[in-house]
């Protein structure tokens, strides 16, 4: 996707040129909290990244909203804690902090009331392991070895892998245990555009491949059960703590998508909208064509073409501006325009020699 900025925007290009790095003090600490909707995406485009790269996510809806906070490890139930608030016997699961996690189960294992624990510190950010209610009892699983979730210091290009192992007995009945290598992959750094905010952010890929081996004791058997690949897109801001925004997939297709959200300003319902037409000039053009935006419009312009692939976008253009718009290597054909943002709905159509 070829991105056409306006002349403010140029006049301040290290506004999309700073690179960032990434350690511990931009993870999250006991007592912050991350409120977030999870959003609907129809489509993923995996691809769509790189260096000095523009995300525009703005369009996102929100469906339903939540929020995770980090505990402080003492405030969790206190034989959750074995493993992750005794520095001197287990430092490498000495935590930092907990965030409610997912509950689970299957046959005769009920995992319940979940808390997973995370440490962090120079050389990385870990999950290093969970505590839990299984079968009723509360228990303190650690990872061995800890899951690496990031690597620091992070900057675009890196990539590194980690594995990690739990398990779970349930005495007389079976043995439980999955293994994991996590796969990660900063593949990108740039600009994301969200319904309520702007970030500079890296882009962080994640493949996660995990494996899950049962034992059941009175039959004296056991076996493996691959998991399905998950793959995880987080895009991280300096000193935000949780990614802003999150995209899971499983077999290329979007099943979680995440964002944060600023309270005050998200867009829950539609207002009343206008509707025009827009009128590039010249049209037909070849190398240059002018859209003027109409009184009270703002936002972004953007051309697709007859497949309805978007080929131009110029971003936060102001009401009653005038835009050029470069149309060098587009083949000759009809072009759609319109608006994103706010004031309704106006179109147009150039034709493009």
């Amino acid at each position: 996707m070829i991105r056409t900025f306006t002349l403010a925007l140029l006049l301040f290009p290290v506004l999309l040129s700073a690179q960032i790095t990434l350690d511990q003090a931009d993870m999250p600490s006991a007592g912050d909290t991350m409120r977030y909707w999870n959003g609907l995406l129809t489509s993923f485009d995996a691809a769509d990244t790189g260096p000095n790269h523009v995300w525009d996510f703005s369009g996102l809806g929100p469906l339903t909203e939540g929020a995770d906070t980090a505990v402080t490890v003492g405030s969790t139930p206190f034989l959750y804690q074995f493993f992750f608030n005794n520095p001197f016997l287990y430092p490498d699961h000495d935590a930092d902090y907990a965030v409610k996690g997912q509950e689970f189960g299957f046959q005769q294992l009920q995992v319940s009331d979940v808390y997973d624990y995370f440490k962090k510190g120079s050389s990385g950010f870990r999950n290093v392991g969970f505590g839990a209610n299984i079968n009723g009892l509360p228990s303190s699983i650690r990872r061995l070895p800890v899951d690496y979730v990031y690597r620091f210091p992070m900057t675009y290009g890196d990539v590194d892998s980690s594995f990690s192992t739990w398990e779970v007995d349930v005495p007389t009945i079976f043995h439980f245990e999955q293994e994991q290598w996590r796969y990660n992959e900063v593949d990108g750094w740039g600009v994301l555009y969200l319904p309520t905010d702007t970030f500079t952010v890296l882009r962080v890929r994640s493949v996660l491949q995990r494996t899950d081996s049962i034992y059941i004791d009175q039959f004296g058997i056991g076996f493996a059960i691959p998991e399905p690949q998950t793959v995880e897109y987080k895009w991280l801001a300096v000193g935000e703590g949780y990614p802003v925004l999150q995209v899971n997939t499983l077999a290329g297709l979007p099943v979680l998508t995440r964002f944060r959200y600023d309270m005050e300003n998200i867009p829950t319902s539609l207002p009343e909208a206008a509707v025009g037409d827009l009128d590039p000039f010249p049209n037909p053009a070849s190398d240059i064509v002018h859209v003027r935006m109409p009184e009270g419009v703002s936002g972004d312009l953007v051309l697709t073409d007859a497949a309805g692939r978007e080929v131009r976008r110029v971003l936060h253009i102001r009401a009653k501006a005038v835009v050029a718009v470069d149309l060098g290597g587009l083949p000759g054909g009809v072009y759609d325009l319109r608006i994103d943002g706010n004031g309704g709905r106006w179109n147009g159509r150039l034709v493009v020699e």
